[in-house]
């Protein structure tokens, strides 16, 4: 499912906001970003997520803003290990150039404004991040919900036009077996002149065409189907990939029955033209899938 949500967290040493964003996606698929004070959350930020969020691309960015006045702390070792590394290749190279220590300065870490190790600092922070997701979470899937309830309301109705038309498929087919044992006999009379047309020939080869394009099963499975798609939308638990799955069990039906309407020629016309139909609704249904959870 799609969606935007904000949370916001302070104290009297920090302010924390989380923007969450999502689009859809069959599995859960959390990227994360946060300064570097927060390095090493992202465990914690994914056991937060997987409570309240089963599917999607999820894009997480956390912003921090320090209101302790205290003095920024510099990590000497880090910075001399970027001057080092600056000098060893300007000597390689053979350049003469000094290197620009107000952007060894902006590098991630070089200087921060929390020191490094102060437990109970990072313990604040954490419970900031905590307190801004949650809030965040909670407002994501009031959104979600709203769109999740107009995406079952469309797939609810999809449900029951194809079982209306497997109802009339069914009342369609039942006589067209009869009909083709005429057509059958027509034709063979046809073909063999005055010859008289064996009764029991005849009915083999009618019963091999009714065979062939009986689609009977193909339509109570279709109905069964159905009826399992309305009962998971009144389900409370995840949805989404059990509705994805039951979309190509119906997909695969519908496939069946368009092949099985091929030897009825023009007589199967409204046969096939009603399996186009399911495989449209089919479609839809599977499209939407994608944004259940």
């Amino acid at each position: 499912m799609t969606g935007f949500a904000r949370g916001e967290a302070a104290d009297e040493t920090a302010s924390l906001e989380v923007a969450v964003r999502a689009v859809n996606g069959r599995f859960l698929d959390l990227k994360l970003r946060t300064p570097m004070e927060l390095d090493g959350c992202e465990p914690m930020v994914r056991k937060i997520v997987k409570r309240r969020v089963r599917r999607g691309q999820l894009q997480i960015n956390v912003q921090l803003s320090l209101e302790t006045a205290e003095t920024p702390t510099l990590d000497r070792e880090l910075a001399d290990a970027y001057l080092a590394a600056h000098k060893e290749l300007a000597e390689g190279h053979g350049v003469s150039q000094e290197p620009d220590l107000t952007a060894v300065l902006r590098i991630p870490g070089v200087l921060s404004q929390t020191k490094q190790g102060d437990e109970e600092q990072r313990a604040r922070l954490d419970a900031l991040l905590t307190q801004a997701l949650e809030e965040a979470l909670s407002k994501f899937n009031v959104e979600r919900r709203k769109e999740g309830e107009s995406i079952a309301a469309d797939v609810r109705a999809r449900a029951e036009t194809i079982a209306a038309e497997t109802a009339q498929l069914e009342e369609a087919v039942s006589d067209l077996v009869p009909e083709f044992q005429k057509r059958l006999e027509r034709r063979l009379t046809e073909l063999l002149d005055d010859t008289a047309v064996e009764p029991q020939r005849l009915l083999q080869e009618a019963a091999l065409i009714a065979d062939k394009t009986d689609i009977s099963e193909e339509l109570q499975r279709l109905a069964a189907h159905a009826v399992r798609l309305r009962e998971l939308l009144d389900d409370d638990g995840e949805t989404g990939k059990q509705m994805d799955f039951l979309a190509q069990e119906l997909n695969r039906e519908a496939n069946t029955l368009l092949s099985k309407t091929t030897p009825l020629g023009a007589k199967g016309l409204p046969v096939t033209e009603a399996g186009l139909r399911l495989k449209a609704e089919i479609e839809k249904i599977r499209e939407q899938a994608q944004n259940l959870e």
